[in-house]
């Protein structure tokens, strides 16, 4: 299992990875369906929002480029995020401080390992280490056979 891990890890920071060739590509009419999502409880418009994403306009009401794709990683499925984004704009945006308000913070674990593959940095090694065996032991096997 971890010689699986380690030789994707190697293929994945050896092997050129062109991740726009296969991106899903959305119809404007979907990209408007998926600001619908995003805006649910706010009142922006869906059309001013994409444009924001787009670089048209700087801001749309409460939503700057920034915190509409933090919005974005938090509440949509990764390959509408590459569609609606584009991978240049995602590497660009997805700094430490965007980052930090990604909630909650388990999912930015999961943007971490993702862009790491988009940037062709190095993949970490499976945590499957004894500290981290310990610390998840108690969800895989249970103690009542050791209970008196």
């Amino acid at each position: 299992m971890a010689i699986a891990a380690i030789r994707f890890a190697l293929i994945a920071v050896i092997t050129p990875i062109e991740v726009d060739h296969c991106m899903l590509e959305l119809s404007y009419n979907e990209k408007i369906e998926l600001m619908k999502s995003l805006n649910w409880d706010t009142l922006d418009k869906c059309e001013d929002m994409l444009a924001v994403i787009e670089g048209h306009i700087v801001s749309s009401g409460a939503f700057t480029r920034d915190r509409l794709f933090v919005r974005s990683l938090e509440r949509l499925p990764w390959h509408y995020v590459t569609a609606l984004w584009g991978t240049v704009a995602i590497k660009e945006l997805y700094t430490p401080e965007n980052a930090s308000r990604i909630w909650p913070k388990e999912r930015r674990r999961h943007f971490d390992f993702a862009l790491a593959v988009l940037r062709r940095e190095p993949l970490p090694i499976t945590r499957w280490g004894t500290e981290y065996f310990k610390s998840k032991r108690h969800r895989f096997f249970s103690d009542r056979g050791n209970s008196s």
